[in-house]
This record gives structure tokens, C-alpha cells and sequence, in this order.
């Protein structure tokens, strides 16, 4: 103990003053990224990038930059689709799976590329699939 302060009432502030922080942090509306790799259960199709997304009043924004990889000659195109929901008209609408991007040159070593933004959107999920098999899909996150 120092001039009446003890190291566990030291602890304490600091912890309390970390957790407010945290709370600070997560109700911000800070941009969220995360970098993701993901291929079809034979990995002929792959793909790599980033994706950010970040709240406003209407759900997120958001921001994507991939490389799309279609891995073996097999005649079937690699494609990154996503599924969300976006606020159109006063209200939310589902969109199905929608293509963002794909490679479909076979195993030549040149990726396709998919990059863009969405704007009042939520529920977004990305797929690594072959072009026109929704079958075939594996979700990114």
C-alpha cells in the first residue's frame, strides 16, 4: 500500500475503465474488416480478399476487394456471390444469390476479380461457388 492505494484498487479502476472502453468501441459504428480465404469442397474454385463493413442508420456499409480463382480445367467458372437484405422503399428486401465476380477461364493462372460497395444493407454472407451451381456453394463467414 502507497499513500492509501492498494495494487488490487489499482487492478479494479484499470478493469472498470478497460470495460468502458470496450462499451465505447462497440457501440461506435466503427468499421469492422476482416480478410478471408475460402474454396469449394474440391478447391477448384477459390477465393481471397477483404471484406469491411461499417454501421449507419440504416444498416451497414460496406466495401469488398477479392480474387476469385477457378483452380482446374474442368470447364466450370469460380464465382464469389453474396445473399443480403437491403433497405429499399421504407423496409427490408432479401436478395437471393447475387454474383459479385468470377473467373471463368479455366486453370490459365489469370483470377477474376470482384470489388465494390453496398450501401443499407445487413445479413450480407459471401460464397465461394462455380458459376451457375448454387450447389456447389461454401460460405466465406
Amino acid at each position: 500500500m502507497v499513500n492509501g492505494i492498494t495494487l488490487k484498487s489499482v487492478q479494479k479502476k484499470l478493469a472498470v475503465a478497460a470495460a468502458a472502453a470496450g462499451l465505447v468501441m462497440a457501440f461506435s459504428g466503427q468499421a469492422q474488416a476482416a480478410s478471408y480465404y475460402q474454396s469449394t469442397s474440391d478447391g477448384c474454385a477459390s477465393v481471397n480478399g477483404s471484406y469491411n463493413y461499417w454501421q449507419v442508420t440504416t444498416g451497414y456499409d460496406t466495401n469488398w476487394d477479392f480474387t476469385i480463382w477457378d483452380n482446374c480445367a474442368d470447364g466450370k467458372g469460380a464465382g464469389l456471390y453474396t445473399t443480403y437484405q437491403k433497405w429499399e422503399n421504407g423496409g427490408w428486401n432479401y436478395h437471393g444469390y447475387t454474383k459479385l465476380g468470377s473467373d471463368s477461364n479455366g486453370a490459365n493462372g489469370t483470377p477474376g476479380y470482384a470489388n465494390g460497395s453496398g450501401h443499407s444493407v445487413r445479413d450480407v454472407k459471401l460464397y465461394v461457388c462455380f458459376v451457375g451451381d448454387g450447389n456447389s456453394c461454401v460460405a466465406l463467414f
